[in-house]
């Protein structure tokens, strides 16, 4: 009878041991709920900042499972990519939060500039994304003396996209109709583009995809009928100007670089215009052994600032006096003529006849005169 009350009795302790255990793990349970790897901002993120090393900026936190939904816990997800929302420290992201669109893709160096343009300034629609084309402008007349001009302001630009289409069509070779272009342009051809489409029309001339030279192409003016034209038409002309040969950079160039071959880093070019502090062809040898102290962009000429405190020579600039003639007339008065040369009078105010008289030839004599010896009036 002993025996069988100690087995009972043996029994309900183990019962109640593994019933205490079985409590003690189910509490423990949930007094730990389960967690899970959340990817947390370490400092403030900008909208718009690009994620290269995501390491850098996130450190892995946990989190309870089910309280953080969609957040990114893999630093992968993130590598590369582009932050939609400024981020606070602490905060973590979702991949609606996030991108790996970066838009346009721009050269290194070049901004991106739309022009307005339509089937005809855009020959005839053939000019597609990734083209390269020449920008010409039809600078109007301003003022009495103004005449209308036509410059070609860039050379050989990489189209980037015609109006919202950035990769070139397959299935057509033209566009029917466009409003706009968008040019990877230099950041001073910005501002030339910019004043471009402020004084005048805008055009696109398509260049062949393996010509990359750049000619040298004068401005075009237009000047009064004369013999060669047809009665009351008009004649473009060129207008004359200086060639200057100056060096411009071979390619991109970081501050810093020391020249031990200039040659290596430079070519010579000519323009009809010279920049002040440019480089002539003359002083391509006296650029070795120097030193950029700036950023030089490839075809941008070289000018003295990018060597700042290092001596070159500059060239001169060729200076052109220009004279002005300014006629006042007073009532029945003879009209008075005033001569201005670069700005400043040159000789007193007297009447037109007598610069009449001055700018004869001695050939010449006035109506009611004769040429004898003595000069008198006959």
């Amino acid at each position: 009878m002993k025996s069988k009350t100690f087995v009972m009795m043996f029994l309900a302790i183990g019962c109640g041991l593994v019933a205490a255990y079985l409590t003690a793990r189910i509490s423990a349970k949930q007094a730990t709920p389960d967690t899970q790897p959340v990817l947390v901002a370490k400092e403030k993120i900008n909208a718009g900042q690009v994620i290269k090393e995501p390491e850098k900026l996130f450190v892995v936190m946990s989190y309870p499972t089910g309280s953080t939904p969609n957040a990114i816990s893999n630093f992968d997800d993130l590598k590369n990519k582009i932050v939609n929302k400024t981020v606070q420290a602490g905060q973590w992201l979702t991949p609606d939060d996030i991108t790996g669109n970066f838009g346009i893709e721009l050269p290194k160096g070049y901004y991106a500039m739309a022009v307005k343009v339509d089937a005809t300034s855009a020959a005839s629609g053939f000019i597609l994304p990734k083209s390269r084309v020449n920008v010409v402008a039809t600078i109007k007349a301003s003022g009495m003396q103004g005449r209308p001009k036509v410059v070609t302001i860039l050379q050989d630009v990489l189209v980037l996209a015609m109006d919202t289409t950035a990769v070139r069509p397959e299935d057509k070779m033209a566009f029917g109709q466009v409003n706009n272009a968008l040019l990877a342009v230099k950041p001073a051809d910005s501002q030339k583009l910019a004043l471009a489409q402020s004084m005048g029309e805008i055009r696109l001339v398509l260049r062949s995809h393996d010509d990359d030279a750049k000619a040298v192409l004068p401005v075009q003016e237009y000047t009064e009928p004369d013999q060669l034209g047809a009665e009351g038409a008009t004649v473009p002309s060129v207008k004359p100007q200086p060639t200057f040969k100056l060096i411009i950079a071979k390619q991109d160039l970081e501050a810093g670089t020391s020249i031990d071959e200039p040659e290596k880093y430079f070519i010579v070019r000519s323009f009809f215009d010279n920049l002040p502090g440019a480089v002539p062809e003359a002083e391509l040898d006296k650029l070795k052994g120097k030193t950029l102290k700036h950023t030089l962009f490839k075809d941008a000429v070289v000018t003295a600032k990018y060597f700042q405190g290092q001596e070159i020579a500059r060239i001169v600039e060729k200076t052109v006096d220009l004279r002005h003639v300014l006629f006042i007339q007073n009532g029945g008065q003879a009209p008075l003529v005033h001569t201005y040369k670069n700005g400043m009078i040159t000789q007193p105010d007297e009447p037109t006849e007598k610069l009449l008289d001055k700018d004869r030839k001695p050939t010449e004599a006035p109506a009611g005169t004769s040429t004898g010896e003595t000069g008198k009036t006959g």
